[in-house]
C-alpha cells in the first residue's frame, strides 16, 4: 500500500482509504466510474440507454417473471472464502474461511463490504437461486446508478457464449455488448478498457466442461489486466469444485446459497393454505420429494404443478432423477392447461402440445442457457452433413439466379444501347439474354459449395468470376443464335459475380447498424468514378457506333459508377450511437432485409433520375430501366456488408429447418407463445428457458 492510500493495479489505479480490522476490509468506496465527471452529454445518454436495456431485459423481463418469485423465501448465505484465490494478499486474512452469515444478509451487502475493486463468486446447487441472487444484486446496482448516473454501469452477461482460450474476456465482452445490447464495438471497447462496467457473469457452469478451466484462466487474466473492474460470477458448486485447486477464480469474496430448511418449506406451504395441503402431507411421508423441495426452484415448480391436487394423484415411487422428471412433466402439463394471461378464456392454442414439446426439445439441445437469438442460428445447427450440403447448394443456386438476372438485364441494356431507336428488344431476344445470364449464374452457384472452405475472398472471387465469364461464353452460342455476348458486358458481369460470390461466408453474420461516413464516401466515389471513366472510355472508343448518344451514355455510366461507390463504401458500422429502442426478435436479419430493400429501390430510382436529368429522352427508356434494375439487384445483394446475401443464407437455413420439422415457419410467434406458456422468457430480442433445469429436461426428452 502506498503512502497516498492507493494501490497500483494493472489496468488502473485503485483509489480510496482502506482499513483492515480482523480480516474485514472497510473503505470509503462510493462506486463512481473512473472519469465520470468528464462525461459529455452524448456519453451520458449512451450510459443511460445501456442501463435501461439491462433493466428492461433482465429485471423486468426475467427477475420479475421468474419462477422463483412463486416461492418468495429469504435465502440463507454462507461465506466460502476457501473457494477463491484472493488476488490481493497482505490485506489481512479472515479468521475462518467458512461461516454462516447472519439471517437476512443480502448478497448486495456482501458485495458492498468488499469495497473498491470488489469481486464476488456466487455458488449454489441447481435451482438454489444463483441467477435470482445475481439479478437482485443487479436490480440494486441499477437503482443506485439511476439515482447517481456517474456510478459504474451493471451489465449482465452469460458465460456460456464465451468461445475459447484464444478469445480474451475483454474481446468477448465487446462482442456481447454489441450482440445482446447493440452497443457499438468502439463504445464497448472504450467502456471495457476504461473500466466503466460492473460485470455480472452468470453461468460459468454452462461453459462446456472441456473449456471451463480455460474460461477461469481467461477471467483471472482479465482481472490482472483490468484490476479496477468489479465482477460477480455465478456457478453451480459441483461444477466449480471439480476445477483444480491451482485454477480457482482470483476473486475477493465467495458466498454459497444454502438450501431451504424444512421449517422454511413448511412455513411457505402453510401460507399457501388448502391449495397445497396435499403437497404438505406428501412431503411428510416422502423423503425424496422432501429433499427436492429444499430447492427454491423445485418448490416453485411444485407450487405450480401440484396446486389443488389430491394426495392420491401425487403419490409415486422412483429415484430422485425420476421424481424430478415427473415433476417437470407435471409442470409442463399444467402450463399447457392453464389460461394465458391477457388472452380471452376461449383462446385456442395455435400449436399442438406434442409439437410444441418437439420444437422446444430441439431448441434445448442446440442452445445453452445463453440468450437465444433467431439471427444467430447457424448452418452447424443442421442435423447432418447431407443437410448442410443441401443448404449450401440451395444458397449458391439462389445467388446464382440473382446474379444471372443481373447479368441478363445488363446484356439487355448493352444490346438496347446500341440500337438506334433505343426501343426494348423483341421478347424472344429478352428471354434469350436472361436465359444466358441465369444458366451461367447457376454454374458458379454450384461451385461455391466446394469453394466455401476457401477463406481468402480475393482468390474465391477471382475463381468464381472467371467461371462465370467462361459459363457465359459457353451458353451464348447455344442460346443466342451462334453469337457471343460482347466482351465488355461479359467481363463486367464476371467482376460483379466474383464480388458477390466472394461475400458468401460459412457463418451467417447479420448486418450491424450503419451510419454515413463522409471520408469513406468520398474515397469510394472517387475510386469508382475513375473505374467508371476507364470503362466508359474503353466502351466508347471500341464499341460505340453512335458518337452522339455515346457521349451522353458515357457521362451517365460514369455517374452510375460513382453512385455504386457511394452505396458500397459510403457507410460504416455505427461507432458511437446506441439505439435507444428495445431490441426485437430477429432484429439483425430484419435490419439486413431493410437495408437490402432500401438500397435496391434507392439505386433503381437514382439510376432513372440521373438519366432523366442528363437527357429528358431517357425517361422510361428501356435502357434506363435495365441499368436501374442491374444496380438495384447488385447493390441489394452486395452493399451494406452484403446484407442481401445474409438474408438469402438466413431464410434458406430457416426453410430447411422448417422442412425437417425442427422449427415452425413463423418462429417468432412460436417463441412468444412458449414465453406465454412460461417455458421461455424474453430477454430483449432473445429468449432463454425459464431455468436451466427445465432446458435440461426438454433436452433429455425422447
Amino acid at each position: 500500500m502506498t503512502d497516498d492510500n492507493s494501490a497500483n493495479i494493472s489496468g488502473g489505479k485503485v483509489q480510496g482509504f482502506t482499513q483492515v480490522n480482523n480480516g474485514t476490509i472497510i473503505n470509503n468506496y462510493d462506486g463512481t466510474a473512473p472519469g465520470a465527471e468528464n462525461l459529455t452529454l452524448e456519453q451520458r445518454r449512451q450510459r443511460t440507454t445501456l442501463l435501461s436495456k439491462v433493466k428492461g431485459y433482465w429485471i423486468e423481463g426475467v427477475l420479475n417473471k421468474s419462477l422463483h418469485t412463486k416461492a418468495i423465501i429469504e435465502l440463507g448465505l454462507e461465506e466460502r472464502l476457501d473457494a477463491v484465490e484472493p488476488p490481493f494478499h497482505g490485506l489481512g486474512e479472515p479468521e475462518e474461511s467458512r461461516q454462516i452469515l447472519p439471517t437476512g444478509t443480502a448478497a448486495t451487502k456482501v458485495f458492498d463490504d468488499i469495497g473498491e475493486g470488489r469481486t464476488l463468486l456466487i455458488l449454489g446447487e441447481p435451482g438454489a437461486g444463483k441467477t435470482i441472487t445475481l439479478l437482485k444484486l443487479a436490480q440494486e446496482l441499477i437503482a443506485r446508478t439511476e439515482k447517481e448516473p456517474s456510478r459504474l454501469i451493471p451489465v449482465v452477461f452469460n458465460l456460456s457464449s464465451w468461445g475459447s482460450k484464444q478469445q480474451t474476456i475483454a474481446d468477448w465482452l465487446v462482442q456481447e455488448l454489441w450482440s445482446k445490447y447493440e452497443v457499438p464495438k468502439t463504445v464497448g471497447k472504450d467502456w471495457v478498457e476504461k473500466q466503466q462496467l460492473i460485470l455480472l457473469l452468470d453461468g460459468l457452469d454452462e461453459v462446456k466442461a472441456e473449456r471451463r478451466e480455460d474460461c477461469v484462466q481467461a477471467i483471472n487474466q482479465f482481472i490482472q489486466d483490468y484490476g479496477q473492474t468489479e465482477i460477480v460470477v455465478c456457478c453451480r458448486i459441483a461444477d466449480y469444485e471439480v476445477l483444480s485447486l491451482s485454477n480457482r477464480l482470483q476473486l475477493r469474496g465467495a458466498i454459497y446459497i444454502q438450501s431451504l430448511t424444512s421449517e422454511q418449506v413448511n412455513q411457505y406451504l402453510d401460507a399457501a393454505g388448502e391449495q397445497l395441503q396435499a403437497v404438505k402431507t406428501l412431503l411428510q411421508e416422502d423423503r425424496l420429494l422432501r429433499k427436492l423441495s429444499k430447492s427454491p426452484l423445485i418448490l416453485s415448480v411444485i407450487t405450480l404443478a401440484y396446486k389443488n391436487k389430491k394426495i392420491e394423484e401425487l403419490r409415486q415411487t422412483g429415484s430422485v432423477k425420476e421424481r424430478r422428471q415427473h415433476l417437470f412433466d407435471a409442470y409442463i402439463k399444467r402450463m399447457f392447461s392453464q389460461e394465458i394471461r391477457g388472452k380471452p378464456r376461449e383462446y385456442k392454442s395455435p400449436y399442438q402440445n406434442e409439437q410444441t414439446k418437439l420444437w422446444l426439445k430441439w431448441l434445448a439441445q442446440h442452445m445453452s442457457q445463453s440468450v437465444f437469438q433467431i439471427e444467430q442460428i447457424q448452418p452447424e445447427w443442421l442435423p447432418s452433413q447431407k443437410s448442410n450440403l443441401i443448404y449450401r447448394i440451395i444458397t449458391g443456386l439462389i445467388l446464382g439466379v440473382f446474379l444471372g438476372l443481373v447479368a441478363g438485364i445488363y446484356f439487355i441494356y448493352f444490346y438496347t444501347m446500341h440500337q438506334e431507336n433505343k426501343l426494348a428488344p423483341e421478347i424472344n431476344i429478352l428471354i434469350k439474354l436472361i436465359a444466358i445470364g441465369v444458366l451461367s449464374g447457376l454454374i458458379p452457384g454450384l461451385i461455391t459449395v466446394p469453394l466455401s472452405l476457401i477463406s481468402n475472398r480475393l482468390i474465391k472471387g477471382l475463381l468464381l468470376g472467371t467461371i462465370f465469364a467462361i459459363s457465359i461464353s459457353f451458353f451464348s452460342p447455344f442460346i443466342y443464335d451462334n453469337q457471343q455476348i460482347n466482351i465488355v458486358p461479359k467481363l463486367l458481369s464476371a467482376i460483379l459475380g466474383g464480388a458477390i460470390f466472394s461475400s458468401i461466408d460459412t457463418k451467417i453474420k447479420p448486418v450491424e447498424s450503419l451510419e454515413l461516413d463522409l471520408n469513406k464516401l468520398f474515397r469510394y466515389a472517387t475510386f469508382f468514378g475513375i473505374i467508371g471513366t476507364l470503362y466508359a472510355l474503353i466502351k466508347f472508343y471500341f464499341f460505340n457506333s453512335n458518337p452522339k448518344n455515346g457521349y451522353a451514355y458515357s457521362v451517365y455510366e460514369i455517374i452510375i459508377f460513382i453512385i455504386v461507390g457511394v452505396f458500397i463504401g459510403g457507410f460504416r458500422i455505427q461507432k458511437y450511437r446506441i439505439d435507444p429502442k428495445q431490441a426485437i426478435p430477429n432484429q439483425g436479419i430484419k435490419r439486413s432485409l431493410r437495408y437490402t430493400v432500401i438500397t435496391f429501390w434507392s439505386l433503381v430510382f437514382a439510376a432513372m433520375f440521373v438519366g432523366w436529368v442528363i437527357d429528358f429522352s431517357f425517361h422510361w427508356n428501356p435502357v434506363l430501366i435495365c441499368i436501374g434494375l442491374v444496380l438495384g439487384l447488385f447493390g441489394g445483394l452486395g452493399a451494406n456488408e452484403s446484407s442481401g446475401v445474409v438474408c438469402i443464407q438466413h431464410y434458406t437455413l430457416r426453410l430447411i429447418l422448417y422442412r425437417k420439422n425442427y422449427i415452425p415457419l413463423d418462429y417468432v410467434s412460436f417463441l412468444n407463445y412458449a414465453s406465454d406458456r412460461i417455458f421461455l422468457q424474453k430477454v430483449g430480442g432473445g429468449y432463454i428457458f425459464v431455468h436451466r433445469m427445465l432446458l435440461e429436461h426438454f433436452a433429455r426428452m425422447e
